[in-house]
Protein backbone atom coordinates (compact mmCIF):
# COMPACT_ATOMS: atom_id res chain seq x y z
CA UNK A 1 0.00 0.00 0.00
CA UNK A 2 1.21 3.17 -1.47
CA UNK A 3 1.10 6.02 1.53
CA UNK A 4 0.31 9.79 0.02
CA UNK A 5 3.17 11.74 0.09
CA UNK A 6 3.14 15.19 1.66
CA UNK A 7 3.94 17.03 -2.21
CA UNK A 8 -0.10 15.74 -2.49
CA UNK A 9 -1.63 16.82 0.65
CA UNK A 10 -2.00 20.38 -0.41
CA UNK A 11 -3.48 18.91 -4.14
CA UNK A 12 -5.51 16.94 -1.70
CA UNK A 13 -7.02 19.87 -0.23
CA UNK A 14 -7.74 21.63 -2.72
CA UNK A 15 -9.46 18.93 -4.17
CA UNK A 16 -11.72 18.24 -0.72
CA UNK A 17 -12.28 22.12 -0.59
CA UNK A 18 -13.34 22.33 -4.11
CA UNK A 19 -15.49 19.37 -3.56
CA UNK A 20 -16.92 21.41 -0.33
CA UNK A 21 -17.64 24.24 -2.10
CA UNK A 22 -19.55 22.46 -4.91
CA UNK A 23 -21.32 20.32 -2.72
CA UNK A 24 -22.44 23.76 -0.41
CA UNK A 25 -23.54 25.37 -3.29
CA UNK A 26 -25.45 22.36 -5.01
CA UNK A 27 -27.00 22.68 -1.23
CA UNK A 28 -27.93 26.33 -1.34
CA UNK A 29 -28.93 26.40 -4.97
CA UNK A 30 -31.18 23.25 -3.89
CA UNK A 31 -32.64 25.19 -1.29
CA UNK A 32 -33.56 28.28 -2.83
CA UNK A 33 -35.52 26.33 -5.21
CA UNK A 34 -37.36 24.64 -2.71
CA UNK A 35 -38.01 27.79 -0.72
CA UNK A 36 -39.82 29.47 -4.20
CA UNK A 37 -41.77 26.28 -4.92
CA UNK A 38 -43.12 26.33 -1.01
CA UNK A 39 -43.63 30.41 -1.94
CA UNK A 40 -45.51 29.46 -4.98
CA UNK A 41 -47.64 26.78 -3.18
CA UNK A 42 -47.92 29.17 0.44
CA UNK A 43 -49.42 31.64 -2.29
CA UNK A 44 -51.68 29.19 -4.20
CA UNK A 45 -53.58 27.79 -0.95
CA UNK A 46 -53.84 31.95 0.08
CA UNK A 47 -55.68 32.17 -2.94
CA UNK A 48 -57.63 29.17 -2.80
CA UNK A 49 -58.12 30.32 0.85
CA UNK A 50 -59.83 33.53 -0.51
CA UNK A 51 -61.63 32.21 -3.10
CA UNK A 52 -63.33 29.42 -0.16
CA UNK A 53 -63.84 32.21 1.92
CA UNK A 54 -66.12 33.93 -1.05
CA UNK A 55 -67.73 31.21 -1.50
CA UNK A 56 -68.83 30.24 2.10
CA UNK A 57 -70.15 34.20 2.27
CA UNK A 58 -72.12 33.40 -1.08
CA UNK A 59 -73.49 30.25 0.33
CA UNK A 60 -74.47 31.40 3.72
CA UNK A 61 -76.30 34.59 1.78
CA UNK A 62 -77.75 31.87 -0.40
CA UNK A 63 -78.84 29.97 2.39
CA UNK A 64 -80.72 33.01 4.23
CA UNK A 65 -82.45 33.86 1.08
CA UNK A 66 -83.40 30.20 0.57
CA UNK A 67 -84.77 30.47 4.57
CA UNK A 68 -86.63 33.66 3.73
CA UNK A 69 -88.44 31.96 1.02
CA UNK A 70 -89.60 29.11 3.23
CA UNK A 71 -90.33 31.67 5.88
CA UNK A 72 -92.69 34.00 3.36
CA UNK A 73 -94.28 30.35 1.53
CA UNK A 74 -95.12 29.09 5.30
CA UNK A 75 -97.11 31.63 5.84
CA UNK A 76 -99.08 32.20 2.64
CA UNK A 77 -99.33 28.22 3.04
CA UNK A 78 -101.26 29.08 6.30
CA UNK A 79 -103.23 32.08 4.97
CA UNK A 80 -104.41 29.86 2.09
CA UNK A 81 -105.46 27.49 4.93
CA UNK A 82 -107.41 29.84 6.92
CA UNK A 83 -108.98 30.97 3.34
CA UNK A 84 -110.07 27.28 2.68
CA UNK A 85 -111.19 26.92 6.20
CA UNK A 86 -113.82 29.99 6.18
Amino acid sequence: MTMISRDHWTFGAQIITAAGVLVITVFAFVNQLNQEFRDEVRSDFSEMRTELAAIRTELSSMREEMHDMNSRLGRVEGQLRISQNQ
